[in-house]
């Protein structure tokens, strides 16, 4: 027993004199990396997810390293020249960050003739601790003959030469499974998964690591561009979109809203429960349960998305396409030729412009909205800096900002804001404790999540007054939603008795007002997200033979269309709700996967 263990610590200091350069480099990198992750990208994130990061990042360079265990000639001088190719790859994520906000993707290698027009601002990016990325490798060239002549001796000393040849194999085969028990955490299972989850580049690092990141960018992009579908296969879809798509149905209210603008309101974590309840005896939405009262309410809206979350509502209201289970449609595909909302309306005479407080490439969104047809998208960086609350800039000075930029656009235009401060982890300041409620008296984050929803719908009622004053309120169509559900634990408040279990959290409000509305009407357990642009351009009076799963909310009931669970309408000829929300599910993925969108009869 005792000669074994001799043995193995024999075999683990054979290995080391072999492999010292690349160890060295394994720890150097890694601590790069973490540094990168801990005060480059310091995005906020909670501390299990940034630690994977961390230790991904060690072990993601403890693999692509590995290789060089089983080359005998040039070792050191291989390991020094991918050691330094990591370290530019370091610097050139710190520039690009730095500018960008975002990581740079391998999709964007067809746009480094932009660089020309950025070049000057970069350029000043430069900072003089960058050589402090290469200082291992100075070190490394400096010493590598010293210790290499050190190690030498050791192994004709101890007699080590020949226990080194088998100590790769095993290094690599337990260095590549605490890799994978690395990722089982995450939820990841098999290996599509790892391409799957994740959100933009940054937040993918996040998970991954740095490094883990540019490989699942990679693998994405080589997947996306090798992966086609027959002439037949696309056919097949084409004929079906023919069959099963039927035309507009019209209504009472079909083109009441023509040529007017359009404002869009997604409201972060807003769900129904809320509306029209008191806490502390106080209104806890008093702005929107005024508009619940005063226009079209659908108080059981149902929110669609899979993995991508609050980007898969973004997906759904502008294109009425199913979100997918396994992936973020907005990550993924991002750069898809999506038909939408904004698409249909620019070629209409609309100017179309997208608003949000938050970095421009989470959910990457910069990309995928553009792919929808927004013209522009003001995002954090377009926006004077002011409070910041949970996740980006207060809702408060985005929405008044965001009326000065509505006012400014080209009429008739359609506007579509996110808010954000209603988001997790639902913490609060000076600004959002007017309920005056004592949080720590609830469950985990609820106490916060009240003041939090208290203070977006009183921000709320401040830029829709805001809209009144340049004349834009009584011109518009404007529609108000959540995006999702906040993740709460079941709670009791004031008139508000909430149960996650229940069909409540499913249900989100859906408020929309026409142009100079006069009556009002609550119209219950109808429509979901996918009914959102069917209905604006029905209100509108836009014709278009644009494939749409959903239909207008205000679309007299239709032999033609059948309802399913969740508030689904499918297209009765389909067959039964099961046997036509999985043939409606299956073209929408492979239309999104496939990028036919270009492809389908217009």
């Amino acid at each position: 027993m005792i000669q074994s263990i001799k043995n193995f610590f024999k075999r683990v200091w054979a290995f080391v004199c072999d492999q010292y350069l690349i160890l060295f480099f394994i720890l150097t990198i890694g601590i790069k990396l973490t540094f990168f992750n801990t005060f480059i990208l310091k995005v906020i994130w909670p501390t299990n997810q940034y630690q994977s990061g961390v230790i991904l990042g060690f072990l993601s360079v403890a693999v692509i390293l590995s290789t060089l265990y089983f080359v005998r000639k040039h070792k050191n001088k291989l390991a020094i020249l991918s050691a330094f190719l990591i370290s530019v790859l370091i610097v050139i994520d710190t520039i690009y960050f730095s500018y960008f906000a975002a990581l740079p993707s391998v999709g964007l290698l067809n746009s480094l003739g932009q660089i020309k027009d950025v070049g000057p601002a970069i350029g000043s990016l430069f900072h003089w601790w960058f050589i402090l990325y290469f200082l291992d490798i100075a070190l490394a060239i400096v010493f590598l003959k010293p210790v290499t002549t050190f190690f030498e001796k050791i192994k004709v000393n101890h007699n080590l030469t020949k226990l080194s040849i088998k100590a790769p194999w095993a290094v690599t085969v337990v260095t590549l499974t605490i890799f994978w028990l690395a990722l089982v955490p995450m939820g990841i299972i098999k290996l599509s998964d790892i391409l799957n989850k994740g959100y933009d580049t940054v937040s993918t690092a996040q998970y991954y690591g740095l490094l883990g990141a540019h490989i699942v960018d990679i693998a994405r992009f080589i997947e996306e561009e090798t992966t086609h579908l027959s002439t037949a296969q696309q056919k097949t879809i084409v004929d079906w979109v023919k069959k099963s798509q039927t035309s507009q149905e019209t209504d009472a209210l079909t083109g009441v809203a023509k040529g007017k603008n359009v404002i869009i309101v997604q409201v972060e974590s807003l769900g129904g429960f809320v509306i029209n309840q008191t806490v502390n005896n106080k209104e806890l939405t008093p702005n929107l349960d005024a508009l619940a009262t005063t226009y079209y309410y659908f108080p059981n809206d149902r929110f669609l998305y899979g993995a991508g979350h609050t980007s898969d509502t973004d997906f759904v209201a502008n294109s009425s396409y199913f979100p997918l289970d396994d992936a973020a449609v907005f990550v993924r595909y991002g750069q898809d030729d999506f038909n939408g909302l904004p698409k249909t309306l620019v070629s209409k005479g609309y100017s179309a412009n997208a608003y949000h407080g938050f970095n421009r490439n989470f959910w990457n969104r910069s990309t995928a909205l553009a792919s929808l047809g927004y013209q522009k998208f003001y995002a954090a960086d377009n926006y004077p800096k002011g409070t910041k609350l949970n996740m980006g800039l207060s809702d408060g000075d985005f929405l008044s900002k965001t009326a000065e930029y509505i006012k400014s656009q080209s009429k008739p235009s359609l506007s579509y804001v996110i808010t954000l401060s209603s988001h997790v982890p639902f913490s609060t300041n000076d600004q959002t404790r007017e309920l005056g409620i004592d949080t720590d008296n609830y469950p985990n984050q609820v106490g916060g999540y009240l003041e939090n929803i208290n203070y977006v719908d009183r921000m709320l009622g401040k830029f829709f007054e805001k809209l009144k004053s340049y004349d834009l309120y009584d011109n518009s169509l404007i529609l108000i939603y959540g995006d999702h559900t906040p993740v709460l634990p079941a709670f009791t408040a004031g008139t508000i008795k909430y149960d996650p279990g229940s069909v409540q959290q499913k249900e989100v409000p859906l408020i929309i007002k026409l142009p100079n509305q006069t009556s009002d009407k609550t119209y219950k357990n109808k429509g979901t997200h996918l009914d959102i642009m069917p209905t604006i351009v029905d209100l509108l009076g836009i014709k278009t033979n644009q494939l749409m799963f959903g239909r207008s909310l205000f679309a007299d009931e239709s032999k033609k269309i059948q309802t399913c669970p969740d508030q689904i309408s499918v297209f009765a000829s389909l067959g039964d709700c099961k046997t036509a929300l999985t043939s409606e599910k299956y073209i929408s993925e492979e239309i999104i996967r496939y990028n036919l969108f270009d492809s389908l009869p217009k």
